[in-house]
């Protein structure tokens, strides 16, 4: 998967962390620095030493304040730049850990254990986060601002546990009342799709 494709795709996993609404928190001044240092670095992701960089800054920001967020959060483009899902894989598990009901967070990891062979775990996160989605949807109307989000989280997280037609049937009903063309063909992009297919784009 090419790095702007796999950014794409944690843009619309995380547009919104839904399942949970965190309390106010006071990050560390330090630690948001040195996070921004390391999103200056984006523009030279291809480049392992300014991955490496990144990733040295983000490991300082969350060292100086563990309960970091975006700190953490930002490591994972960059571990998936490198190709190291295992680090990818602890790092979501600590993102989790931090917001335990976000559905996007468990999509990710169950793409992330995919990644690095773990079927049975890449399961069990799927299986968590269509469960958080469908809990959040039977209570959200559609005019909510992430209803079209949700589905189309929820319509992913069947594609991966083999449910395609059901999958298919949402992403239909999501691209027909789209009026954003752009989401249109974002959504048409993971129709008919199996899962090998999807972990590709």
């Amino acid at each position: 998967m090419t790095t702007l494709k796999f950014i794409t795709i944690f843009v619309l996993i995380a547009l919104y962390s839904c399942g949970q609404k965190p309390a106010k928190y006071k990050v560390n001044p330090a630690a948001v620095d040195l996070n921004n240092r390391a999103m200056t670095l984006v523009r030279f992701i291809d480049n392992a030493d300014s991955s490496q960089k990144a990733i040295s800054l983000l490991d300082n920001a969350t060292s100086i304040d563990s309960n970091y967020f975006l700190g953490h959060y930002n490591k994972l483009m960059f571990f998936n730049q490198l190709k190291e899902f295992d680090k990818a894989v602890l790092t979501i598990n600590k993102l989790i850990q931090l917001r335990p009901f976000a559905h996007d967070l468990y999509l990710t990891g169950g793409i992330l254990y995919e990644r690095i062979g773990d079927t049975i775990s890449s399961k069990k996160y799927f299986e968590k986060s269509l469960t958080i989605c469908n809990t959040v949807l039977d209570t959200m109307n559609k005019t909510n601002r992430d209803y079209e989000m949700l589905v189309g989280n929820k319509a992913v997280n069947l594609i991966m546990l083999g449910d395609e037609i059901k999958a298919n049937e949402l992403l239909k009903q999501l691209h027909d009342s789209q009026t954003d063309e752009d989401l249109r063909k974002k959504t048409l992009t993971m129709m008919k799709k199996s899962k090998k297919q999807l972990l590709a784009l």
